[in-house]
């Protein structure tokens, strides 16, 4: 029986909840300082890399055993790299977040599970958005579902964004969810009441807003602004790290992100951009690549048939595009 997207997302929301736990739990555990948040190197993202993930593919290993998984990390790494400190962290900070005692064993196994080739498959990244995570910034935890290589449904567990972006003050932890013929939601990271979203209407290139990353030279910089110049985008920038920026496009935050390949043999992963692209299409906006195909996921772990990304509101859509055409010209 071909399981409903609402009983899908139920696992998907809460899978994603424990794994925001474990990285907030890796942070404050981690030094608040910078320089010594620098010298432990990679440890810190580490474990919160690999328990998120433990705690996600945990979920589905329980509710959906025979579906298909596309997941980043694996077990030998954490355990090639981790460290005794690094085993015992996980373990603790897994079970607190699963509400039970653990094993490494129990966690390293769910770090590889990988299910079975029924149509649906589980795309995660644990965290998206490394740099933000160690500076304490944007950063993401992405729950993707594909049916037949389609993106049906997605999660985006957002710790460290404000409920109310224009409210310094305001508390913090968003969960983007949606999916196909659902619509799109937010709610508090604590599970508090849904509220549903759309992309903006904003149909003015006087008023559209740009996504770009906190790393200013991310992708080709010069390529985007061209394209601001030549199809006149005049509302400014949002900067934010990771698929944070599908959140903002779905919420109407921002109306454009363009990500052009860095070199040109370089493919996507699927895992950075399926979640975002159901919850954006979800809530009325479109996603493709640079060329305006549709993104195809059904080729493994990477994009290989797309070049770059586009999403937006839908309504500037193909405005942008031309602008890029002849940017490249």
């Amino acid at each position: 029986m071909t399981p409903a997207l609402t009983d899908l997302l139920v696992v998907a929301r809460r899978a994603a909840r424990a794994a925001a736990a474990v990285c907030l739990g890796v942070l404050e555990e981690a030094p608040a300082a910078p320089d010594a948040m620098a010298k432990l190197g990679k440890e810190p993202v580490t474990v919160a890399d690999y328990g998120s993930q433990a705690v996600i593919l945990e979920a589905v290993a329980a509710a959906f055993p025979g579906h298909g998984v596309i997941a980043e990390e694996g077990a030998a790494h954490f355990a090639e790299h981790a460290g005794a400190a690094g085993g015992e962290q996980i373990v603790r900070l897994v079970g607190r977040a699963l509400g039970r005692a653990v094993t490494l064993e129990e966690v390293l196994g769910w770090i590889d599970h990988r299910g079975g080739a029924e149509p649906f498959t589980w795309v995660i990244d644990p965290i998206d958005g490394t740099k933000g995570f160690l500076r304490r910034d944007q950063f993401a935890v992405a729950v993707g579902l594909l049916h037949e290589g389609e993106p049906v449904a997605g999660v985006l567990a957002c710790p460290h964004l404000s409920l109310d972006p224009a409210d310094p003050g305001s508390s913090r932890g968003l969960l983007f969810w949606g999916g196909r013929g659902l619509g799109a939601f937010r709610e508090p990271l604590d599970g508090s009441r849904s509220q549903p979203i759309t992309v903006s209407d904003v149909a003015d290139p006087a008023r559209v807003r740009v996504l770009g990353s906190v790393e200013s030279a991310h992708g080709d910089p010069a390529l985007v602004q061209a394209v601001i110049d030549r199809a006149g985008l005049g509302g400014g920038w949002v900067r934010l790290d990771s698929q944070v920026k599908y959140g903002a496009v779905a919420s109407g935050m921002a109306e454009v992100y363009l990500r052009p390949r860095s070199r040109p043999d370089y493919r996507d992963c699927v895992w950075d951009h399926a979640a975002g692209a159901a919850v954006v299409e979800a809530a009325g906006g479109r996603v493709s690549d640079l060329d305006g195909a549709p993104l195809d996921f059904s080729r493994g772990a990477r994009l290989e048939a797309n070049r770059g990304v586009l999403v937006s509101n839908g309504r500037v859509h193909d405005r942008v595009l031309e602008a890029l055409a002849a940017a490249e010209g």
